[in-house]
C-alpha cells in the first residue's frame, strides 16, 4: 500500500509542475556571483558583472564554457558597447551585441573633463586605473544598466551567449582599457589632446595673480620609469672596439679603453 507524500518524503509531489526560470531571482537563491580572474581591471569587471548577475547559474556555466572554447567569433568595440558571432549548437552561429546605457553629451563631457583633470590620468588609463565616477558614466553604475541582444530562440534578458560575449569583451578591456573609450566614440588620441589643452589652461590659471596654487601647486604626476637595459652586454662589442681603434695607438690602448668604458658602465649603473 503506497503512502501519502508528506512534507520530509521528497519526491516529484512535492515540488508541483515544472516550470522554466529565466533569472538568478525567480530560482529563490541569491544572484550569481562569478569567479573572474584577479587580474580584471574595474571597468573590464562592470562588462563581466553585467551579463553574470543578470541571468542564472545554469547560463553564467555555460556561457563560460563557450567564451574558454574560442566560441566567440570576430569580437568588435563598437560605439555604445559591442557585437560578435558566438557560435552554438545551431549551423550559423548567433549575433550577439552589448548595449552600453545611454549618456548626455554634457555627461560624457563631464567625465572626460573629470579623467584629463589630474596629473598622470592618461596613463593612469592605459593601466586600467580609472576613477568610479568616469566608470560610472563611461561603462554603467550598476549591471542592470547594461543591455544585451541575441537571436538565439532562448528569449531571456541575458542568454549563454551573451555570457560568452561579455567574458570575451571583459578580457579584452582588461589587456586594453582605452577600448572603454571606443565604446563611447573617443580616441585615445583625441583624450591626449584635451589633457594637453587643460595642461595649458592649467597653467594660465596657476599663473594668475592670486592663485592658491601659485605657491603650493598641484599634484605632480609619477615620475618616468625607464627600462635599463644592459647596454654593453647588448651591443656589438666588436663596434666598440672598432670605434677605440681610431683613438688608439697600439692593441693594448684598444683593449685598455674598451675595458676602461665597461667599468665606467658598470660604476654608473650599480645600485
Amino acid at each position: 500500500m503506497s503512502q501519502t507524500p508528506k512534507d520530509g518524503n521528497v519526491i516529484f509531489l512535492n515540488f508541483g509542475v515544472k516550470r522554466r526560470v529565466d533569472s538568478a531571482e525567480e530560482t529563490g537563491g541569491p544572484a550569481v556571483e562569478a569567479t573572474a580572474p584577479p587580474t580584471y581591471s574595474p571597468a573590464a569587471m562592470r562588462v563581466f558583472n553585467a551579463a553574470v548577475r543578470q541571468t542564472d547559474v545554469a547560463r553564467a556555466k555555460r556561457g563560460h564554457e563557450y567564451a574558454t572554447q574560442g566560441r566567440v567569433l570576430d569580437l568588435t568595440p563598437v560605439p555604445m558597447g559591442m557585437r560578435a558571432d558566438v557560435a552554438g549548437s545551431q549551423n550559423e552561429p548567433f549575433r550577439v551585441n552589448l548595449h552600453l546605457p545611454r549618456r548626455s553629451t554634457r555627461d560624457i563631457e563631464q567625465a572626460l573633463h573629470s579623467l584629463v583633470g589630474t596629473a598622470g590620468s592618461v596613463e593612469a588609463m592605459r593601466k586600467g586605473d580609472i576613477e568610479d565616477d568616469v566608470l560610472d558614466v563611461l561603462v554603467c553604475s550598476e549591471p542592470g544598466e547594461i543591455r544585451f541582444t541575441c537571436d538565439c530562440p532562448d528569449g531571456v534578458r541575458v542568454c549563454k551567449h551573451a555570457v560568452a560575449l561579455a567574458e570575451r569583451a571583459a578580457a579584452l578591456i582588461d589587456a586594453d582599457p582605452t577600448i572603454v573609450l571606443t565604446m563611447r566614440g573617443v580616441t585615445l588620441s583625441s583624450l591626449e589632446d584635451r589633457k594637453r589643452r587643460a595642461a595649458q589652461d592649467l597653467a594660465r590659471e596657476n599663473a594668475e595673480p592670486g592663485s592658491r596654487y601659485f605657491w603650493a601647486g598641484r599634484k605632480l604626476p609619477e615620475l618616468p620609469r625607464p627600462k635599463v637595459a644592459p647596454m654593453i652586454e647588448d651591443s656589438d662589442i666588436d663596434l666598440l672596439h672598432s670605434a677605440m681603434q681610431t683613438v688608439s695607438f697600439t692593441n693594448i690602448d684598444q683593449l685598455r679603453a674598451v675595458s676602461d668604458i665597461e667599468d665606467l658602465y658598470d660604476a654608473l649603473t650599480r645600485r
